[in-house]
This record gives C-alpha cells, sequence and structure tokens, in this order.
C-alpha cells in the first residue's frame, strides 16, 4: 500500500513539472513577451504537427519516423553486438585488453559529430553514413560498461566457481557474464540515448528524411513551430524507447536494481 501510494506521489509530481512548463509557455506566448519566431505557441506547435502528419514538404510523418528509427536501430545494434563482444573480451583476456586499450583511449575523446565530415567523404549521404555515425556514438559505452561489469565481479565469485571444477569457458557464460548484465545493461541504455541523439545530429548534415531532416527544415524555412515538432517528436520517442528498454531490462534481469 505504501509503495503503491509513493508510485502515485511520484506520478503526480511528474505530471505537475509538465503542466507547469506547459502553462509557462502557453502564458509567454499569449502575453506576447517573445516573438512567434523565436518562440511559438503550443497552438502553432499544433498546427505544425498537423502539417507534418500530413507531409511537410511532401514527406508524411510516419516516412520521418521510420528513417530516423531504421537507421538508429541499425548502428544501435551493431554497436551493441561489437562493443558488448569486445568489451567482456578485453576484461576477460589480458593480451586483447594490452592490444587493444591504446586504440579505444585514442577514439573514446572523440565526439560522434566530429566523425560526420569524415563520414560523407567515406560513405556518401546514404544510409551507411548515418548507421555507421550512429554505430561510433554508442559502441563506446557499450565496450566500456560491458569492460567494467566483467571486471567488477567479485573475486570470490570466481574462486567459488573454480572450486566446484568450473572450466574457464562455463566460469565467463555462467558465472561472470551473469553477475555483470547490471553493468552492461546500464551501458546499453546510455548507448541507446548516445545513438539516438546522435542520429538526429547526423540527419542535420546528411539526410533526405528523419526527424533531423524536419529541424533542419523547419530552419531553413524560418518556421520555428517546425523545429518544435521535431524536437517534440525526438523527446517522445527517445522516452518511450528509454521506457521500453527499462522494463525489458527488468524482465530479463530482475536481480538488476530498479532505475528511474
Amino acid at each position: 500500500m505504501l509503495q503503491k501510494r509513493s508510485s502515485l506521489l511520484k506520478n503526480a509530481l511528474a505530471l505537475t513539472s509538465v503542466l507547469a512548463l506547459i502553462s509557462t509557455w502557453w502564458g509567454v506566448t499569449s502575453l506576447g513577451l517573445v516573438r512567434p519566431l523565436i518562440l511559438p505557441s503550443p497552438g502553432e506547435v499544433g498546427l505544425g504537427l498537423i502539417d507534418i502528419w500530413h507531409g511537410y514538404l511532401g514527406v508524411p510523418f510516419l516516412n520521418h519516423f521510420k528513417a530516423s528509427l531504421s537507421v538508429m536501430v541499425l548502428g544501435y545494434l551493431s554497436a551493441v553486438v561489437v562493443g558488448v563482444s569486445f568489451g567482456i573480451g578485453m576484461a576477460w583476456i589480458p593480451s586483447l585488453d594490452r592490444l587493444l586499450s591504446p586504440v579505444v583511449s585514442a577514439v573514446r575523446p572523440i565526439p560522434p559529430p566530429a566523425w560526420i565530415p569524415l563520414t560523407i567523404l567515406w560513405f556518401g549521404i546514404d544510409l551507411t553514413a548515418k548507421v555507421f555515425i550512429v554505430f561510433v556514438a554508442a559502441v563506446v559505452p557499450c565496450l566500456l560498461n560491458s569492460y567494467q561489469g566483467i571486471k567488477s565481479v567479485p573475486v570470490d565469485l570466481l574462486n567459488a566457481g573454480r572450486s566446484l571444477g568450473a572450466t574457464k569457458r562455463v566460469l565467463l557464460m555462467e558465472i561472470v557474464v551473469p553477475a555483470a548484465l547490471p553493468v552492461i545493461l546500464g551501458g546499453l541504455r546510455i548507448a541507446l540515448g548516445t545513438a539516438w541523439a546522435t542520429i538526429v545530429a547526423a540527419e542535420l548534415v546528411v539526410s533526405l528524411a528523419g526527424f533531423g531532416f524536419l529541424i533542419m527544415n523547419g530552419y531553413r524555412n524560418l518556421e520555428s513551430n517546425i523545429v518544435f515538432c521535431g524536437m517534440l517528436a525526438v523527446a517522445i520517442t527517445g522516452f518511450l524507447m528509454n521506457f521500453l528498454f527499462l522494463r525489458l531490462s527488468q524482465k530479463l534481469v530482475p536481480w538488476m536494481p530498479s532505475e528511474k
């Protein structure tokens, strides 16, 4: 009963903050405190959403949604496979760690948007270019958290497995990886947010469809309501992806601490 009441209170506070933000937005624009070009009213954004849904610049909303989501999913899944595999491998095999650590240390500080000019030169502006940018953005947190997760497994747990006769492969797959899963999934969650943010940045430059394309064209045409619509679509989609990821993580790894 107490837990249910606490959950209701959290939801009420969250709803209050959203309503307060919308009310402030509506009040500022209604009183004319800012120009519509700087901050469009909620009504203008609503009209922009209708325009986008029916086909802004001749492209329906679902096409933009599918364009952004397909690139993000391809880049993100590629990053998960590569990042988790290499992170676990580096943590488990010392020679591989010594071989790849300098490369990871060199690539890690480079922000994902810095790869965009080279990516255009290498791949043009097609699907491969955007997938590569998302991959570069997401692979680092996948790798680092996988590495840290394996390294953080208690030594006593490893010794217990060895004392029971577990081979190195069994020790890794049945003891170490399950124990490290909460940390690994934390990295995958970070990578998901990074991938989604990066696909928008990539589409600002190298895209003919997608949410980033919407934002950039709204800016070029001085349609700030279209820019806000694109940002709103990005925010809602990102929120839903994070929500679904947390729910899936709790189902797959019930021993993982619950997160907001």
